[in-house]
């Protein structure tokens, strides 16, 4: 009986400890960061702060929408954490340039277009793995 007893409390501690590994885990969810929910891909009118967010979503960002700066504020998730899309200056009929960003806080989570002299454009996003 005593065994009995020992082993079941092993078992709850051995529980616990794992899911505590879980909490941890680099799948937990990120945080927010200026002004950019954790998940979301953000889109900003100028400076990456609360008053220039100008559209957030978890899901995909509808074509033709227009940002000075772009950031992944996703969470891990393999094969669906990183952001893909096509960019290309306002009004331009030139060519569409393909991006991948990465997920925050890692490097590669942002795309800032502020030194042109117009904003840029986004068409087909998804989201992937790896870029």
């Amino acid at each position: 009986m005593i065994k009995m007893l020992l082993r079941a409390g092993a078992v709850a501690l051995a529980s616990a400890a794992a899911l505590s590994l879980v909490a941890a885990s680099p799948a937990a969810a990120g945080s927010a960061w200026n002004g950019c929910n954790s998940g979301n891909v953000c889109l900003y009118g100028g400076n990456p702060v609360p008053s220039y967010l100008r559209y957030q979503t978890p899901g995909l960002v509808p074509n033709g929408k227009t940002f000075w700066v772009i950031v992944n504020n996703g969470n891990y998730s393999p094969g669906a954490d990183h952001v893909r899309f096509e960019y290309r200056p306002v009004g331009s009929s030139g060519s569409w340039h393909s991006k991948c960003l990465h997920y925050r806080p890692d490097g590669g989570s942002m795309l800032d277009m502020r030194d042109g002299p117009v904003p840029a454009e986004i068409r087909n996003m998804y989201w992937g793995g790896e870029c």
